[in-house]
């Protein structure tokens, strides 16, 4: 189970390569799972509290770089919301998101 939804954006499911750096710490992940916005993801099994900034790093081809803040923690994992995304960024996302998408990943 998710967090509250409160996004207004259709979401993609996704499972791919990620980086999560917190801090001076990251956090690599070969299979990530979760689903994806523009605005945010949801990200399966990582347990930060509510309000750790975090940068998240795909590293799939395009990768996009993303600033964030932890939203919400709940038993299945985190909500993240982007707060800082470069135009190329930006971009290199909303690829990520039709490559998701197009691979049968259904809307979530």
């Amino acid at each position: 189970m998710e967090g509250p939804n409160l996004r207004g954006l259709p979401r993609t499911l996704f499972s791919c390569p990620m980086e999560l750096r917190v801090g001076d710490q990251t956090l690599r992940r070969e299979q990530a799972h979760g689903n994806l916005s523009t605005h945010g993801l949801f990200l399966c099994a990582e347990q930060l509290p509510a309000g750790t900034p975090v940068h998240v790093h795909f590293t799939a081809n395009p990768p996009a770089d993303m600033d964030g803040v932890v939203r919400f923690r709940d038993a299945d994992g985190i909500g993240i919301e982007f707060t800082a995304v470069s135009e190329a960024d930006r971009r290199s996302l909303d690829a990520l998101i039709a490559e998701f998408t197009e691979n049968e990943f259904p809307a979530a």
